[in-house]
C-alpha cells in the first residue's frame, strides 16, 4: 500500500482540490459583497426616486390650488363684461349679419326676432370655423365658443358692443370652486361643523351675487350676454315682449342661473323674461328662472 501524502504538505495545485477552495471562498465573498452593494445602490436610488416623486407631488399639491384660484379669480360678471371688450377690435369691422357670417365662415345657427326692431343671432364656433381662431386667441382659450350678436331687424349695421363671445361650458365651475374653497379643511372631525357653516354662508353669498348679476341685465342683449346664448324664442304681447333662454352644461351662464335659485348645477335651467316692447330696460323681478327644458 503506497504511503499517504499529508494534505498539509501538498505544494502542487494540480494534485489536490484544496488549493481551489480558498479561491472559491474569495470569489463567493466578492460576489456577495457585489450584490450587497448593488442592493444598497438600488435602495438608495429607489428612495431618491420616491423622494423626488413625493417632492413633485407636494409641489403640485401646493401649486394646483393656487392655479385654480387664479383661473377662477374673475367673477362671471367680470368675465362676460370682459368678453365684449376683448373681442371688440376683432369684430369691429363686421357690422352686419352677412359680414359676420363671412368672418365666421358659416351662417348663424339661430336668429330670433326681438321686437321692436332687433334680432339676436347665435354662432356656435369650433376649430372648423375660421372665425374661431382670432376669437379664441383674443380670449386665450381652446374651448368651443358661442358668438352672440344683436342686429337691427332691417339688416343695417349693428351698434358698437352688440356682440359677446363665451365658452360653451357652464360657469358653474366658478361657483363650485368658491364653495370648495370655503369648506377647505373641513375633513378633520373637529372642523367639520365649522366648514359646513362656512360653505352655507358662501352659498348664500353666491346666490345673492348671481341674483344681482341677473338684476343688472336689463335688456334682451344684456340677458343673452349673461346667458351666453341667444333666446330660443321671443313673442310679442301688447306692450310687452316675452323671451326665453335655455341653458345646459354647454351654456356659459348656466351656473349663474342655477345659483340664482339655489338649484342643483347638474340640472338644465330655463329663464323667461318680460321686456318692454319699446326696447327700454325691463322692470325688476320681471324674469323667472326654473329647472327644466
Amino acid at each position: 500500500m503506497p504511503p499517504r501524502i499529508p494534505e498539509a504538505t501538498t505544494t502542487n495545485p494540480s494534485c489536490s482540490f484544496y488549493w481551489a477552495r480558498p479561491k472559491f471562498e474569495a470569489s463567493r465573498q466578492i460576489t456577495a459583497r457585489f450584490h450587497l452593494e448593488k442592493l444598497r445602490f438600488l435602495r438608495t436610488t429607489r428612495g431618491a426616486i420616491r423622494l423626488a416623486r413625493l417632492g413633485v407631488f407636494v409641489l403640485l399639491a401646493g401649486a394646483l390650488p393656487a392655479l385654480a384660484d387664479g383661473l377662477s379669480g374673475l367673477t362671471p360678471a367680470e368675465e362676460y363684461r370682459g368678453s365684449i371688450a376683448k373681442v371688440r377690435s376683432v369684430l369691429a369691422p363686421h357690422r352686419t349679419e352677412i359680414d359676420m357670417a363671412g368672418f365666421v365662415g358659416a351662417l348663424p345657427k339661430r336668429c330670433v326676432s326681438v321686437p321692436p326692431e332687433a334680432k339676436s343671432c347665435i354662432w356656435p364656433l369650433s376649430k372648423e370655423e375660421k372665425g374661431w381662431w382670432p376669437l379664441a386667441d383674443a380670449l386665450y382659450t381652446g374651448d368651443r365658443l358661442n358668438l352672440v350678436c344683436e342686429f337691427p331687424a332691417n339688416d343695417g349695421p349693428r351698434l358698437e358692443d352688440s356682440c359677446s363671445v363665451h365658452s360653451q361650458r357652464s360657469n358653474r365651475r366658478y361657483f363650485r370652486g368658491q364653495l370648495h374653497a370655503s369648506s377647505a379643511g373641513g375633513h378633520m372631525r373637529k372642523s367639520l361643523t365649522k366648514a359646513k357653516r362656512a360653505e352655507l354662508a358662501k352659498r348664500t353669498e353666491l346666490t345673492k351675487r348671481a341674483q344681482q348679476n341677473l338684476a343688472r341685465a336689463r335688456t334682451a342683449f344684456a340677458l343673452s350676454t349673461l346667458v351666453g346664448d341667444a333666446p330660443v324664442e321671443c313673442r310679442s304681447g301688447g306692450q310687452r315682449v316675452f323671451c326665453s333662454w335655455k341653458t345646459t352644461a354647454d351654456t356659459y351662464g348656466h351656473g349663474t342661473l342655477a345659483m340664482s335659485i339655489g338649484a342643483d348645477m347638474s340640472k338644465k335651467v330655463r329663464m323667461s323674461c318680460m321686456l318692454p316692447a319699446d326696447g327700454s330696460p325691463r322692470a325688476p323681478d320681471s324674469c323667472t328662472v326654473q329647472i327644466g327644458d
